[in-house]
């Protein structure tokens, strides 16, 4: 009834969408940063189950952030890291082989600041491009962002 703007707008001024702004790729960002269960693997090669999200700050920085999930039910929140890079295609881990379902498995990691590589398991090819491509769009639309920012 009112007369509005259609709610054709994307907010892009030239009235295009622009990668970002489709909906497979606010879903995956909005995926992303409400996080998932990811299996890590420590330095030292020990497993552990991480609630794993990756978000934009508002600095336009690309965020890591994990938390362990402890036997009682608790969470506890770890320290943020910041994301450089995706590496993607990482050789499997020793003795994943072994599990049932492990062809399925496709590994990545992300290159912090703080922690450095942080590898992690994922179940299927969907899972693993879910967080490579997502984490790598991140990347380049903070990158985008802090550019324009300079000018």
């Amino acid at each position: 009834m009112g007369s509005g703007n259609g709610g054709g707008s994307n907010g892009s001024s030239s009235g295009e969408l622009i990668p970002e702004e489709n909906f497979l790729g606010i879903c995956s960002r909005e995926l992303l940063a409400r996080g998932g269960e990811l299996l890590k693997r420590t330095r030292k090669g020990d497993l552990h189950w991480k609630i794993v999200s990756v978000y934009i700050n508002r600095t336009g920085q690309v965020m890591l952030k994990m938390k362990s999930r402890h036997v009682a039910g608790t969470i506890t929140k770890k320290k943020k890291n910041l994301v450089l890079e995706v590496m993607k295609d990482i050789p499997a881990w020793p003795g994943r082989h072994l599990l049932p379902g492990s062809d399925n498995f496709k590994y990545f990691a992300l290159k912090t600041v703080l922690r450095g590589v942080v590898e992690f398991e994922c179940r299927d090819q969907r899972e693993y491009d879910l967080w490579t491509q997502g984490v790598s769009r991140l990347l380049s639309i903070a990158a985008e962002k802090n550019s324009r920012q300079k000018f």
